[in-house]
């Protein structure tokens, strides 16, 4: 890991994280910052180190709400801790045809895998009728207090558009958005890199590429999503209030709670 990544001030200093980091410090549309140590988005848990748990449970993390299929969640855990609430809600689409679950691409289906055309037509689908972000929204307005911390296998694809859900409702522009997202780029490179290491000993060239492509991190694959919810709703506004029931004085309530 090198000093740029682990300088970044948006990262959580975890011995066992995996992208771990938090919304705090971006900037809305009215000047306003979002709060640090509230918001975090992140891949699995499943490494976390009793250190690790020391500082989330000291922040406080109270929420975990965990993207993953449930294969991959049975395949690696969270660690979690007692003081913490677990909600497991996938966020796939309801669809045999796409999904962010990377447990089911090996050799014979990378064979006949259009990487470009599958990750297109999974940020398209993410952004409607979706349980899992109405349980964020939930969570988002459950009174109490605690950090919230949204994650799937690697914080990419589904707590991507999860993390742009939470900052266009807290009223942060579209290239806020947008940077954001594509710092994942630089904050997942280490898991990234190691992790097709790994799997360059048992893939051959031609499928090991297909697979670094779905680990990548595009400028097009936010695009696809925030388009196709402007020919849905025609506004993100109107697909944050119909959708999940942001209206605009829910936001504000929001914004309130999560913005200084």
């Amino acid at each position: 890991m090198s000093a740029t990544i682990l300088l970044h001030p948006s990262l959580a200093l975890l011995q066992g994280g995996v992208n771990f980091r938090d919304l705090g410090g971006n900037t809305v549309a009215d000047g306003r910052r979002v709060k640090h140590g509230w918001l975090y988005r992140s891949g699995a848990l499943d490494g976390l180190t009793e250190q690790d748990i020391g500082y989330l449970s000291k922040v406080p993390v109270k929420h975990v709400l965990d993207y993953r299929d449930e294969e991959e969640v049975e395949a690696q855990p969270d660690v979690l801790w007692t003081e913490c609430e677990y909600h497991h809600v996938p966020a796939n689409p309801p669809s045999d045809e796409v999904s962010a679950n990377l447990v089911g691409l090996n050799l014979e289906t990378l064979s006949e895998f259009d990487p470009q055309t599958f990750m297109l037509d999974l940020y398209r689908r993410l952004p409607f009728n979706n349980q899992a972000y109405k349980k964020l929204v939930s969570l988002l307005l459950q009174p109490g207090g605690g950090a919230i911390v949204q994650h799937c296998a690697v914080g990419k694809d589904r707590t991507g558009i999860g993390s742009a859900l939470v900052l266009l409702a807290l009223g942060a522009s579209i290239d806020t958005v947008k940077e954001d997202y594509l710092l994942t780029d630089t904050t997942l490179a280490p898991f990234r890199e190691a992790l097709l290491d790994r799997l360059s000993t048992n893939l051959p060239p031609s499928a090991l590429k297909k697979f670094e492509y779905v680990l990548s991190v595009r400028e097009s694959f936010i695009d696809a999503a925030l388009e196709a919810i402007t020919e849905q709703y025609d506004t993100l506004d109107n697909w944050l209030e119909k959708e999940y029931g942001l209206t605009a004085e829910v936001r504000e309530e929001l914004r309130a709670r999560y913005l200084e």
